[in-house]
Formats: structure tokens, sequence, C-alpha cells
């Protein structure tokens, strides 16, 4: 075990602004599907062919009096149109040099709305740097650690999965089962980095179980399982919450985004209950870890956050429930899920490692 100890602090930094990005990357998504924004940038991967977005409604309306660039997108006669060639202004609007956008039949320019959406698209962009990056340092191990490279490459083809959905998404005009497999990858990614960043943090520790308080496979196996099936619960439980968020979408969309919702959580039954019932088996099985974690510093400290999180989330869903959806909530509410899932991760990475480093030493004595 000790031959095989690596200080990488390079990687160790890009890991955790990897992380950090990731959950902005998650709270800016949620803010965009509060706010109602996933179509403030019609288009993909620019925003209205532009590398940055319009800020007022003169920029999307053709003049005759303006010169265009090709790809450039304007709203005109209730539609998008994109422009086919650079040119210079002309007296009349028409083919060749403009093409009807048909991916979609959403024409509507809103300059906050687009500014949410292409906020969110800018985290996405910043998030790949730090993450190719960690690549890149993660191959210099690759002799001594080589999952390191392969959880890399692993996070790097999560990440171009997720990009290539946004554009499904975009082009779908949201999509609602596409927008949840865009949030369950952004989950998978920040698992991928959380595991990697344990990984490589415990070995720059140089002497893991020093850290912590003696411990025995004894004590540590029902652990590893027990946070394993809380995070296998957290995630099913996110998954229903967003089979209830797809109806909300589905309520916006039929009533309007400014309509009262008083009412609306009848009609999301019985989805939402089985949502809220569920919550208490995974406070359950999260306050039996907390105690069952006793003695042991570093995991108990995470049971213990984990059963924080869970309980200020439910506290929240039930807000959500009982005041009729607020929308300032549901952001906050993925992201507490979010926040005990990475701590869960972390927590069963943990709980390995030491398992596995404690066999070790017995193995070599």
């Amino acid at each position: 075990m000790n031959a095989r100890i690596v200080s990488a602090p390079w990687l160790l930094r890009l890991l955790r602004w990897s992380i950090v990005l990731n959950l902005l990357v998650m709270l800016a998504g949620s803010v965009v599907r509060m706010t109602g924004s996933g179509m403030g940038c019609p288009d993909w991967p620019k925003c209205f062919g532009l590398a940055v977005p319009p800020t007022h409604a003169d920029q999307v309306t053709w003049s005759p009096e303006a010169a265009y660039d090709r790809g450039q997108m304007v709203l005109r006669d209730g539609a998008f149109w994109v422009a086919q060639a650079d040119h210079a202004p002309q007296p009349e609007f028409g083919a060749p040099l403009w093409e009807k956008y048909t991916r979609h039949n959403y024409a509507t320019f809103n300059p906050i709305h687009t500014w949410i959406e292409f906020i969110n698209r800018l985290l996405g962009v910043l998030l790949g740097i730090p993450v190719l990056l960690a690549a890149a340092v993660s191959a210099r191990y690759l002799r001594s650690h080589p999952w390191w490279l392969v959880t890399m490459l692993g996070v790097l083809a999560t990440l171009a999965f997720e990009a290539w959905l946004g554009k499904v998404v975009v082009d779908g005009n949201l999509v609602p089962h596409h927008i949840t497999y865009h949030m369950m990858g952004a989950f998978v990614l920040l698992a991928l980095l959380t595991v990697l960043f344990r990984n490589v943090h415990s070995l720059a520790e140089q002497n893991l179980w020093r850290a912590e308080p003696p411990a025995s496979p004894a004590d540590l196996k029902p652990l590893v399982v027990g946070f394993s099936v809380l995070a296998g619960l957290l995630l099913g439980q996110t998954l229903l919450g967003t089979s209830v968020r797809e109806g909300v979408d589905a309520l916006v969309h039929q009533f309007g985004f400014d309509a009262s919702r008083q009412g609306w959580v009848a009609q999301l039954e019985p989805g939402i209950l089985i949502h809220r019932s569920f919550s208490l088996l995974v406070l359950a099985l999260a306050y039996w870890l907390y105690r069952r974690s006793a003695g042991l510093a570093g995991l108990r400290a995470r049971a213990g956050l984990v059963l924080l999180i869970l309980c200020t989330e439910a506290a929240v869903g039930a807000m959500l429930f009982y005041l009729d959806l607020p929308r300032g909530l549901q952001p906050l509410h993925l992201m507490l899920s979010a926040g005990a899932w990475m701590v869960l991760v972390d927590a069963v990475a943990k709980a390995g490692l030491m398992l596995r480093a404690i066999r070790a030493s017995r193995g070599s004595a």
C-alpha cells in the first residue's frame, strides 16, 4: 500500500474545481427550469447564432440597414430565421439570404431568459477546462494508478454525452424525459469526480487509517453497504422527484408560467405522495447510519452531514407540498439532493478505501 502512495496536488486542485463547477452547472440548470428559460437560446451551441447573446429586441429584429453574419438569427413574422451567408445591408428580406428555422416552433425573445440560459451554457464550457486538464494530469500516473485515467475518461465521456443531450433538449423544445436524463447525467458526473477526488486525496494523506480510530472489517462492511444502499435510494428518490417536476412542467405548459399554482399539488397525485412517503425511508436509513458510525470520526461526520442535509431537504419538500410549489424553493430542493449525493458517494469511497487499507496492512504483517 505505502509503495503506491502518490502526492498529486495539481490533480486534486483540478478535481476540486471540477466538482465546484459541476455543482454550479446543476444550480444554473435548476434556475433555468425554475424561470422557464430553457429556450432562452433557441439554437445550440451558439445563442441566436452569436457568441455573445443579444440584450435588446432590435438585435434580433431584421433591419434593412443592418449587416448580418452567416448563422445569425432574427425574429420575423412569428418565426426565427437564419442568415445563410454573411451579407451587407439589403433592402428586402427573403431567400436565398434567409431560411426559416425549423428545428422547433418556439419563437420568442426574452433577454432575461436568454442570459440565464447563456450563463448555464457558459458554466458548462468552464467545467470542461479543469476536466480536460485533470484528464491530462491523470495520464502522468498511468503506470501507478491506471484507474485514475480510466475514471477521467469516463468523466469526459459523460461530459460529452451531457453536451450532446443539451443540444437534443434545445432542438426538441425541452423534451421532458430528455431533461431528466440531462440531470441524471450531472449526478453521474458528480459521482465520478467525487470518487476520484477521494481516492487521490486519501493517498495524499500518506496513511489513511492514521486519521481514524482503530476499525475492523466488521465495523466497516455494514457502513459500506449502508452508505451504498442510501445512495441508491436517494438516486431513486431524485428520479421520483423529477417525474413530479415533469408533472409541474406539464401544468405550466397548460395554464401558463405566471398562473397561480393553487391546487396543483392535488393534480400531481399519486406521484407526489409516493415521493413524500419514500423520503421517510431515506431519513430512517440516514439516521441508522449516523448511529452505526459512532466511533469512526470521518464516517460519523459524513453520516451526520448527510442526515442534516436530508432533514433540510425534507423540510423544503414539505414547504413545496403545503405552499403550492413556490418556484424559489425548487433549485434549493435539487441542490440539497445533489449535496447529499456527493457526501454519500464520498462516504462509500472513504469507507471502501479504509477497508482495503486495513486488509492490506494485515496481509503484509
